[in-house]
């Protein structure tokens, strides 16, 4: 037999093996969809899949990525398309952050307009996928219509995140009040002060009184709570809990200091005396 002989009998079967790793691999991920699961890690397709060389995984991945079965989120992470979200090209986001963030080894939340949507409080569907996690800071994901901007805290709340269900499990989520504060904190991220006060003002039907506790001095800085009392009792209408919020904050004895209500603009002249100490710097626009 010919050299060239010998070398296309070696070319026709390489190709075959791959063909087939690469059906097998195929058949893997129609197996997690079966499953109930919607993503899987680089390193759990390895562990489940030892007899499969680095080189035909990577070949069998880049095929169904090319054929849109599976995209890549995140380096080693990857999100399997069903049926039913094939032509949108993405999966949405919440039905697999749980799965990444602990494929990560990160604590997270969904938070600021993302967890809003999931309050029913979203004045508008937010584009971009919120979620918020620990430093160092993540770089956002852009890829195939899936967008998720990270926010990072140096002081990782322990209190205020819930648990919601999706298709897939269950998310953590950022509860009313911990959005609300949020959504003050990162007011440039989301569109500014007046989306912030809009979305505030919804999601403040969705909080009752006994829900504010102590616990809120450990969510965020107090000037963010003196701005959010502000908005309850001036620009929402919610006297009731920003009465609840300030007993808090005077059983505390936690003294107020003097803040602008938008920090990024000049303080007002004419100051605007209120029991938050707050300087309305700002006019507020609430969308109806």
């Amino acid at each position: 037999m010919s050299a060239k002989s010998i070398e296309f009998r070696i070319f026709v079967q390489t190709i075959g093996e791959t063909m087939n790793e690469h059906s097998k691999i195929s058949d893997w991920v129609n197996q997690q969809l079966a499953l109930g699961k919607y993503s899987f890690s680089l390193d759990y397709l390895r562990e489940t899949m030892p007899d499969k060389s680095d080189n035909s995984i990577k070949l069998a991945l880049k095929r169904l990525v090319d054929k849109n079965k599976i995209v890549s989120v995140y380096k080693g992470f990857y999100i399997i398309l069903s049926p039913q979200y094939f032509n949108m090209g993405f999966l949405p986001p919440s039905m697999f952050m749980d799965d990444l963030m602990n494929y990560l080894k990160r604590p997270y939340y969904v938070s600021l307009l993302s967890a809003a949507a999931l309050h029913g409080a979203a004045h508008q569907q937010p584009q971009t996928h919120f979620v918020c996690t620990t430093l160092p800071s993540m770089r956002n994901t852009n890829k195939k219509g899936v967008q998720i901007k990270y926010v990072s805290k140096r002081n990782f709340p322990e209190s205020n995140i819930i648990k919601k269900k999706t298709e897939s499990g269950y998310v953590n989520v950022s509860d009313p009040i911990l959005t609300s504060l949020d959504l003050i904190n990162y007011q440039k991220i989301i569109g500014g002060l007046n989306r912030a006060a809009t979305v505030i003002n919804e999601l403040s039907e969705e909080i009752s009184r006994d829900k504010i506790s102590s616990d809120i001095l450990n969510l965020t800085p107090c000037a963010h709570i003196q701005r959010l009392g502000y908005l309850w009792e001036y620009e929402c209408g919610q006297t009731g809990l920003a009465n609840a919020l300030f007993d808090i904050l005077k059983q505390l004895r936690r003294p107020l200091k003097n803040h602008k209500l938008n920090p990024a603009m000049d303080m007002q002249r004419q100051k605007h005396s209120n029991r938050w100490k707050i300087n309305a710097n700002s006019k507020i626009e609430i969308d109806a």
